[in-house]
This record gives C-alpha cells, structure tokens and sequence, in this order.
C-alpha cells in the first residue's frame, strides 16, 4: 500500500513508520494502521502491548487505548518526536549535510531526559524484555515535555539474538568479544545501554556522534574499535562514556545512576494516565472505530 486507505484521508496525517501509517483522529488519539507486508511486525507490536498492560504501567511508555488487528489506538503525543526536536534545532545543505547546530537542549532537560529514557528501558528489562529499535525516532514528546518510549514491533526477550541496528544506535562486537567478533551478539544491558548512550549524546551535542565529521566517515568501523567521540568529564559525558563501552551491569543500574541527575531531581515526575481516563478514551475509540472505520475493521 503506498498511502493510507481512503477512508483515513479526512485526518491528519503524521508519520509513516516502518510498520504502519499514523493519523491523528481525535485531538487527544492517533490511530496507527499497518501497512501492506509489514502485518506481522505491527502484530507483533499489538502482542506486546498486551503483555505489557498485564503490568502497572511506566510512566516513560507511549500507552495504548485499543487495538485489533493491523489498527493500534495510541496517545497522542503533542511535541512529535525526538528527533524532530533535534533536527528542528539544526541547520542542513541542501544534501542534508549538518551545517550547525541553533539551539541545544538545556543541561536540565538533557538529564531529565536521560533519567525518563533509563527508565523506560530499565522497566521492560524488568520484564525480561529489551525494545531492540532504541533511536530519537522511536522517542516522543507529550504536552509536557517528558519523554515517552514507543515503537515496540522490535521487543525480543533478554539473551535473544541482537539484529542490531543502524550505526551509531548499535556496535558491531570487536575484539572483546572473542568468537563473536563482528557479530551484533545477544539483547540485553550491552545492546539497550549502547543506544541510550548514543542517545544521549544527541540530545546533549545536538547531532549524532560523528555527524560533525565529514561525509562517508567509516563510522561502523570506528564504533566496532571503540573509537568514540570525544567527551568532557562532566557527569552526564561520564554516562555516555560507560554506556558505550557497556560498563552497566544491568539497565537497572543506568537507571539508578540517571535518577540522581540534578535535572532528574528538580523537575515535576511523568505520570502514568490514570485508569479511568484510559477507559473514557478506549469508549471514544470504540465510538471511531464504529463511526470512521467499521470498512477497515471488518475487512480484517
């Protein structure tokens, strides 16, 4: 399918992600719809929301208010994604090569930020889960500016096999890996804390690592020797500077460290929704489904 069904085309549209298309249907609800050949990963994602709602809910986690097959009714995120804020923040050539850097985010924001994302990745590792897709895209932004971990089509069980991902949110293993040289390796606290720090260096610098260099660098090489960007020795940099070089032993312990963050401290905490407000808007979605897309429903 190269756009959404006709019956979506009087709402706003928002995103096309790999599993699924998102339009905003309602001024506090996004409905995402699955896209031709990419069903098994969007009921892959549906799945996984069902085991997470067997859970008290994270307040760092995009929450679901009904799904059925290839449609997921999600919270509407005001700030859009992580990274739109970043690149909203930057100025590129018209090859779309960085030229500089406008705004960055405050020292405070960066680790409430980071506190918020340790904790969403330290929740499902609780479960035995790792997200397996960490990158700003897969990071939104509600009306109050705390960050919601979405994107779950990726979720493997801790000890699965890693398929990494796109350089600089995943490392090739190097030499420290012995047998496993050039292998993604296994899910868990190595992978998941490797992308939070790449992460995190986005948000504190403004732009990827290495994006500062020129075109085509060999970063793929340069993540698998370890030879990272240079970092400061302030306390934020000294948390990139473990998570990439996977000295966490758990993203629990991350977590904790991220929690005593001066930016992490002073600010209001995220709030998970409350059950009654999930039940008044899982009705509202009800009533659209019925309303706008009994078509697309029942054709599934």
């Amino acid at each position: 399918m190269m756009k959404p069904p006709g019956c979506t085309s009087k709402f706003k549209f928002l995103s096309r992600g790999a599993t699924g298309w998102v339009l905003q249907i309602d001024k506090d609800i996004v409905l995402k719809y699955t896209r031709d050949g990419r069903g098994e990963a969007f009921e892959h994602e549906n799945a996984t929301y069902d085991i997470l709602e067997t859970h008290e809910p994270s307040p760092y986690l995009l929450q679901s208010f009904l799904r059925r097959p290839g449609m997921n009714f999600l919270d509407f995120m005001h700030g859009g994604s992580l990274d739109k804020r970043i690149r909203d923040n930057q100025l590129r050539d018209s090859r779309g090569n960085l030229i500089e850097v406008s705004r960055k985010e405050s020292k405070q924001k960066s680790e409430q930020w980071a506190m918020e994302l340790a904790g969403a990745i330290a929740w499902l590792e609780s479960l035995g889960l790792v997200h397996g897709d960490l990158r700003p895209a897969n990071i939104l932004i509600d009306h109050s500016d705390h960050i919601k971990l979405a994107d779950f089509d990726c979720v493997s069980d801790i000890g699965s096999q890693s398929h990494g991902n796109a350089p600089p949110w995943a490392r090739l293993q190097g030499r420290e890996a012995g047998a496993e040289i050039g292998t993604w390796g296994t899910n868990g606290p190595r992978t998941e804390q490797f992308a939070f720090g790449s992460i995190l260096y986005t948000i504190t610098r403004g732009f990827q690592p290495y994006e500062d260099q020129e075109p085509g660098p060999n970063v793929v090489q340069w993540l698998q020797n370890m030879d990272f960007p240079e970092l400061s020795d302030n306390q934020v940099d000294e948390v990139i500077h473990r998570c990439w070089r996977g000295l966490y032993r758990s993203v629990g312990d991350l977590a904790e460290e991220t929690a005593i963050l001066e930016g992490a401290i002073t600010i209001p905490r995220a709030t998970a929704l409350d059950d009654q407000y999930i039940t008044k808007l899982r009705d509202r979605c009800c009533r659209l489904l019925d309303e706008e897309f009994l078509d697309i429903a029942g054709g599934r």
